[in-house]
């Protein structure tokens, strides 16, 4: 790993106050540059120095960064390259500190809970960090959680609340909801026993399609601290979109579209974390391994009913029934207000890949959906917008991002149309 390591990760609010404040100076920055059409070498400097001071800081903050390395054209194109190395980290947290975590976690030393422990990380993610060991004879991957990093979530999550219910202020929106929702999932993810039996849900509830690989939890290596799963191999994802066929890459495009919508039609529980990052993609197999299941959201079936019916007459080009579909969100308290003809716009535009034969996913779409979320678009302060459609939302583009990253090509309407017309049990909400 690149850069020096970190003795531990600032948790403290005054040492996050003032890492946020440098981010925020390289920010105001990159976006000053960006207005003026400034691009070249100093967008990847100024990149480097947020993704060094947002690596440092991990949790949200790092978490933040890895939605805006792979998002095109949110920064400019020299700054998202500068991030996407904080989709594995590249300042780890020194071993002798994450040993510890271990130790305390099990109650014995490493030594004796692993037949071989390589203590260079594989990866520094936003929560933890993953090991390569051997345990019973078969490699295994261990994720470690770096110390105190709750603590960091207290004080990045305190901000984000106050400045939310600002935002909210004579609108629609329920920022300090979506807030607390956020802090929630967010939280959730700091449960690794609680991550484990998502991850199995997930394998299980999947274990029909032999493409989509969820790697096994180890149990008798699992803590609250401490996830351990069989060890999957595989390019990353930058790697795999250099190297790989187009046939390939269009195959892998229709398989990540199906798992997402099948867990979120099908399933009602969803896998909230689509980036880069989170897939491997082993060479000359066809299939991908997904990994990190810390942050998952399930959804309430009224929720599930109505979004169901709404996409349905939106790929379907069903106008006439729009306004009673959307109605039924609940997400109209003041129809007379509303224009419903510029959010069918925006829904067609969002759905394009799902109502036609075939679609191919192009930065200029993406970037033409970006303007639905500017001060254009006069229903953005009069939405009721329910914390669990931020999820949606986050799935959509997320997933979207990464097809455009793919130049992905296919029949994602017939996806789609599997996706609505599936209904299995629910996944269990881990105790």
């Amino acid at each position: 790993m690149a850069d020096e390591e970190l003795d531990e990760i600032h948790h403290r609010w005054g040492q996050r106050a003032l890492s946020t404040g440098r981010i925020a100076a390289s920010a105001v920055r990159l976006a000053g540059r960006r207005l003026v059409g400034a691009e070249g070498d100093a967008d990847r400097l100024l990149g480097e120095r947020l993704a060094r001071e947002l690596d440092g800081m991990k949790g949200l903050a790092m978490k933040v960064g890895q939605i805006l390395s792979y998002f095109d054209g949110v920064l400019p194109a020299e700054t998202h390259e500068a991030l996407r190395k904080l989709q594995k980290g590249a300042r780890p947290v020194a071993f002798e500190t994450m040993r510890q975590e271990i130790e305390e976690a099990f109650g014995e030393p490493v030594s004796a809970l692993f037949e071989a422990f390589d203590d260079t990380p594989v990866a520094a993610a936003s929560i933890g960090q993953v090991y390569r060991a051997r345990f019973e004879r078969r490699e295994v991957a261990v994720k470690v959680q770096y110390p105190h990093v709750e603590k960091t979530f207290e004080a990045d999550f305190g901000r984000i609340r106050s400045l939310a219910r600002l935002a909210s202020l004579a609108t629609a929106v329920d920022g300090v909801a979506i807030a607390d929702e956020l802090r929630a999932r967010v939280t959730e993810e700091c449960d690794y026993l609680r991550e484990a039996a998502w991850q199995a849900a997930f394998r299980a509830a999947f274990a029909d399609d032999p493409r989509i690989v969820i790697p096994e939890v180890v149990q008798a290596r699992t803590r609250r601290t401490v996830l351990t799963t069989a060890w999957a191999a595989g390019d990353d994802f930058y790697a795999f979109v250099e190297g790989a066929p187009a046939a390939r890459r269009h195959e892998v495009g229709l398989l990540l579209a199906r798992f997402a919508l099948r867990s979120l039609f099908g399933l009602g529980t969803l896998n909230a974390d689509p980036h880069p990052g989170n897939y491997l993609f082993p060479r000359d197999e066809g299939h991908v391994v997904f990994l990190d299941f810390g942050c998952v959201r399930r959804f309430e079936p009224d929720f599930l009913e109505t979004e169901r019916a709404l996409v349905d007459v939106v790929i379907h080009d069903r106008r006439a029934a729009f306004r009673d579909a959307v109605m039924a969100t609940g997400m109209i308290p003041q129809p007379r207000k509303f224009d419903f003809d510029v959010h069918w716009d925006m829904l067609r535009h969002q759905y394009a890949p799902y109502g036609q034969p075939r679609f191919r996913f192009t930065p200029e779409y993406v970037q033409a959906g970006a303007k639905f979320s500017g001060p254009s678009n006069p229903n953005l302060r009069r939405l009721a917008i329910p914390p669990a459609w931020i999820w949606v939302q986050r799935l959509l583009w997320g997933l979207h991002a990464v097809q455009v990253r793919l130049g992905a090509e296919g029949a994602f309407r017939d996806v789609m149309e599997e996706a609505l017309a599936t209904r299995l049990p629910p996944l269990a909400v881990p105790a």
